[in-house]
């Protein structure tokens, strides 16, 4: 019978046959032999929390909101009997002192301020249901699986057509509901008719006599009267299941009449009574059985069919509601279930009233045994310390026609109202400050005392622990946290001394507490006016920055406040506190806007938002190369006001203070220049610190993640001019690189390709850097518009001469240098293409034979192979005997401006001419009175004999004669 634990129909194949001429294809539900209703087979453990809620209430311009702690009740059921069911004391570690934060739930019988319109003329059955459009229940069955309902709850299932409730009171020979007693007297006050039942498990007769005392025993101490309609539940369970069961439970009946209980009745299931006839103990209009559908919508045809049967009721359903026992009523409760309600009681109120320092009681209670007793009182009992009367206040009556519009025929239901307000002090502000349930009590009694003659209604026992606040402010500087908000918490009673406790909740130790002075909170007074001193709440702290407060913060440890009320002048014992929700101070953000550089300055622009940065004030911007790993610069930046930010992460501390503007000064910081030069990239990290000189201490980073390539190796170059004039060589171009922004100097530098040797440098005067021309065809290049350059190197330099004297490969090398001194240290450069300079022209003007004998020869010579060769001869040579005949060192050049012009780029080409005589001579003679041909030789030598070490140029043979 109770929820979810019923036995149900058996697939029997006669049932099934019924079942298919009856209706056609239907889906019955099932059983599987187990009770219905036993008791729990082992301990289970059910946990409700009620979670933290935050209420806000717009008064006189003011905001409320509250913030509820979560409170947490434990409920056991023991495995042998229900009657062992009890609430589980609950506990609370705190780590502060001895605190409560949470209060026990308690539901009051209504809130309603007048008594609900139950009509006692209500039909059994469901038609009332159909016509009004409420349940199709008229019947509900609860056990101990149902211990909490209210009566407000029993009420409002009376309203929706449910009229008689079935109370589960005993078990066998040894279980007994606890919750009994409740549940009828709750049930009766609603206006719902009562009838009972017991668990069978009897298997003799002895048993039988035995259960049947047990059942008639705690209707008895639960109120039931004679006429109260006892049922049998007979279920299959391996006890009840003998053929010997109707003997039994005949014997079962009779102990009942023996013992005045008369009016009896079996609940069963279909099938197990078409077994063992267990319905003829009383007949089929007494018996209620049990057949579950889970198709509702064809209720109406099924009940007809039950009904015609001639079963007294039926039990269709354990998920009325969600999960309780429902069932039709086919006249078995309405002509058996005994005497209509002879009392019926309400609280309507039952709550601390904040602005006059009471507790109000209102309510109602009208009982036919009131007849005679004219006087009334208002009692209330300390219900957890062995119901210890706190107060009592004798009363006036007060009309109530709503009750006796709901009840009628109960004696005096127009005057059962009743109103009692006692102080809060005393006894009665100890009982709640230490959190006890306080019970109310009417009592209607014909003595002056109250201590006679009279008759009672307890109601519910109330545990007043409202706890309730909200922390309207909390605002962290360098300074420290102020903390401004309300506490209101009824068990703030007897507790004079209010602190705030600053708590650092990560590690779980205090970091500060100041004794306040309760503030006066109308605002808080009217949205909580049964809290009480609501009005008088609230609360404001300062707590400047010791080391506990600033080593949190710097540790990102999350930090609570704590609102404790206290009878201990330290504040520490015997406490209510209330834990807000822990402030963690662990929030980084950060953005970078801006790496760039601008007149020689690096500039890195963002900002960062950190809790730390009240603690850790000094913002410092950190250059790390991303290709070594190593830190290259760092400087202090500069704060700025960020709005923007504020309003994105209004939760971070001093996030509208959190913009950072840095410059770094990139030709005097050593490491950025040398990581730009190389080509590297860079992370950035901000950081906060409490270390103002450079930045270490206790410190707060953020490394972001993008990798920042200052400049790639984007460049541009061109050799315009490389070339020798006269006595130097000289080079024109331009070279443009965006890492030149590291550098101090631009140098151009004369390799030797072939040797790989330096030849000579020079540094490049900014004058001679001025190209606006490749600033305005490479924008994007940073510095484009000083990327020229000019440079000459005289060819009288040893090295340089050797290598044109060796034809070698010359190479202009274009260089930008952090080191203006010598041009090495850090730099990045670029090779032009190498060059060869072996030129070798010549031309010879005259070579003839003079009337006297002698040859004459004229001519230029001009070689850059001359470099290094001083020594100029000419040399006459027998080009058919391959002898030379005579040479002639050329003491003097002759000028040829005709040549440079032609040769402007040939070394010396200024002074090649040469102009030479060869006096006659027997070798002259013979060579060319034998015809032989004869050829020039002009040769540039480094050897004073010209024998060695030289550059010739052979001019075409010719014959010559006189």
């Amino acid at each position: 019978m109770e929820a979810k634990k019923r036995f149900k129909l058996y697939k029997s194949g006669k049932l099934w046959c019924c079942a298919a001429v009856a209706f056609g294809v239907l889906a019955f539900g099932t059983v599987n032999g187990q009770a219905d209703d036993a008791t729990p087979a082992a301990t289970t453990t059910s946990q409700v929390s009620t979670p933290a809620s935050q209420t806000a209430t717009a008064n006189d311009n003011a905001t409320i909101a509250s913030q509820t702690a979560g409170a947490t009740t434990n409920d056991v059921s023991a495995a042998n009997a229900e009657s062992t069911v009890a609430p589980a004391s609950a506990s609370t570690n705190t780590p502060v002192a001895t605190t409560t934060n949470t209060s026990s739930t308690t539901t009051l019988n209504t809130q309603s301020l007048s008594a609900a319109p139950v009509t006692t003329n209500a039909v059994t059955t469901a038609a009332y249901a159909a016509t009004n459009n409420l349940s199709t229940a008229d019947t509900l069955d609860i056990s101990a699986y149902q211990p909490n309902i209210s009566e407000e709850t029993f009420r409002q299932y009376h309203n929706q057509g449910i009229n008689n409730v079935i109370v589960k009171l005993s078990e066998s020979t040894g279980w007994a509901n606890a919750y009994a007693q409740q549940q009828v007297s709750r049930a009766q006050a609603a206006g719902m008719t009562v009838s009972a039942y017991h668990f069978v498990r009897f298997t003799t007769a002895a048993q039988a006599q035995q259960e049947a005392q047990l059942f008639a025993q705690m209707a008895g101490n639960v109120g039931l009267g004679a006429d109260t309609l006892m049922i049998a539940d007979v279920e299959s369970v391996p006890q009840t299941r003998y053929a010997g069961i109707v003997n039994n439970l005949n014997v079962f009946f009779q102990t009942l009449d023996s013992l005045g209980y008369t009016n009896h009745g079996v609940y069963t299931g279909l099938s197990y009574d078409q077994q063992y006839n267990v319905s003829s103990t009383v007949g089929k209009a007494r018996t209620w059985v049990a057949m579950y559908y889970y198709d509702y919508s064809a209720n109406a045809a099924r009940s007809n069919y039950i009904r015609s049967m001639g079963y007294g009721a039926w039990q269709y359903t354990d998920r009325w509601n969600g999960a309780l026992d429902a069932s039709i009523d086919f006249g078995m409760f309405a002509n058996y279930a005994g005497h209509q309600a002879t009392s019926a009681a309400n609280l309507d109120n039952f709550n601390i009233n904040a602005s006059n320092n009471t507790l109000d009681v209102a309510g109602w209670f009208a009982d036919n045994n009131n007849e005679g007793k004219g006087n009334r009182y208002v009692i209330l009992l300390d219900q957890d310390n062995g119901n210890t009367e706190l107060a009592r206040q004798q009363v006036n009556a007060v009309n109530r026609q709503d009750v006796a519009n709901a009840y009628p025929d109960i004696y005096g239901a127009s005057s059962s109202g009743f109103n009692a307000s006692f102080t809060l002090n005393g006894s009665l502000a100890n009982a709640i400050a230490n959190g006890h349930r306080i019970q109310a009590i009417i009592r209607y009694t014909s003595s002056n005392d109250g201590n006679s003659d009279y008759n009672d209604h307890w109601f519910d026992g109330i545990a007043f622990k409202q706890n309730v606040a909200y922390l309207d402010n909390m605002t962290t500087s360098n300074a420290g946290i102020h903390v401004a908000g309300w506490h209101a918490t009824d068990q703030s009673l007897n507790r004079q001394y209010h602190y705030v406790i600053l708590y650092d909740a990560t590690i779980k130790k205090e970091i500060a507490r100041q004794r306040v002075d309760s503030a006066s909170r109308g605002d808080v007074g009217r949205a909580y006016a049964n809290v009480y001193n609501s009005g008088k709440s609230g609360f404001s702290a300062d707590f400047t920055m010791n080391d506990a407060l600033r080593t949190a913060l710097q540790n990102g440890d999350s930090v609570q406040v704590i609102s404790r009320y206290t009878a201990d002048q330290s504040g520490n014992g015997n406490a209510i506190d209330y834990w807000f929700t822990p402030q963690a101070y662990n929030q980084n953000q950060a953005y970078l806007e801006d790496f760039s550089v601008y007149n020689g300055q690096l500039r890195v622009t963002g900002w960062h938002a950190s809790d730390q940065s009240v603690v850790e004030p000094n913002q410092w911007i950190i250059l790390i190369d991303n290709q070594t790993g190593k830190e290259v610069a760092r400087t202090k930046a500069v704060t700025t006001k960020r709005s923007d930010v504020q309003a994105v992460y209004p939760n971070i501390l001093n996030a509208d203070n959190s913009g950072f503007v840095a410059n770094f000064d990139i030709a005097n910081t050593p490491g950025l220049r040398k990581a730009i030069l190389a080509g590297h990239s860079f992370k950035v990290v901000a950081r906060y610190s409490d270390d103002n000189n450079n930045g270490e201490g206790n410190r707060t980073d953020y490394w972001f993640s993008s990798v920042q390539n200052l400049f790639t190796s984007q460049s541009a170059q061109k050799l315009e001019s490389f070339t020798i004039n006269g006595n130097q060589i000289e080079a024109t171009g331009w070279y443009a690189d965006n890492r030149n922004v590291a550098a101090k100097a631009m140098y151009v530098i004369l390799f030797d390709a072939t040797t790989n040797r330096e030849l000579g440098r020079q540094q490049i005067t900014t004058d001679n850097r001025q190209r606006p021309d490749i600033a305005s065809s490479n924008s994007s290049i940073v510095n484009a518009g000083l990327s020229g350059f000019k440079a000459s190197f005289a060819i009288s330099n040893g090295n340089i001469a050797q290598a044109l004297k060796n034809g070698n490969r010359l190479q202009v090398v274009a260089r930008y240098t952090d080191d203006d001194q010598t041009g090495d240290g850090n730099y990045v450069q670029h090779f032009f293409a190498a060059q060869s300079f072996q030129s070798n022209n010549a031309y010879l003007d005259t070579f003839r034979v003079n009337s006297n004998g002698s040859v004459q020869a004229s001519g230029w010579h001009a070689s850059n192979q001359t470099a290094g060769r001083p020594y100029h001869y000419v040399i006459l040579f027998d080009a058919t005997t391959g002898r030379e005949i005579t040479r002639t060192q050329v003491a003097e050049s002759v000028q040829r401006p005709d040549v440079q012009k032609a040769y402007p780029t040939v070394y010396n080409s200024l002074n090649s001419g040469f102009n030479v005589n060869f006096a006659n001579s027997t070798a002259i003679r013979q060579a060319t009175n034998s015809g032989h041909s004869l050829q020039i030789i002009d040769r540039y030598s480094a050897a004073k004999d010209g024998n060695s070490d030289y550059v010739d140029y052979w001019f075409s043979p010719r014959r010559l004669s006189l």
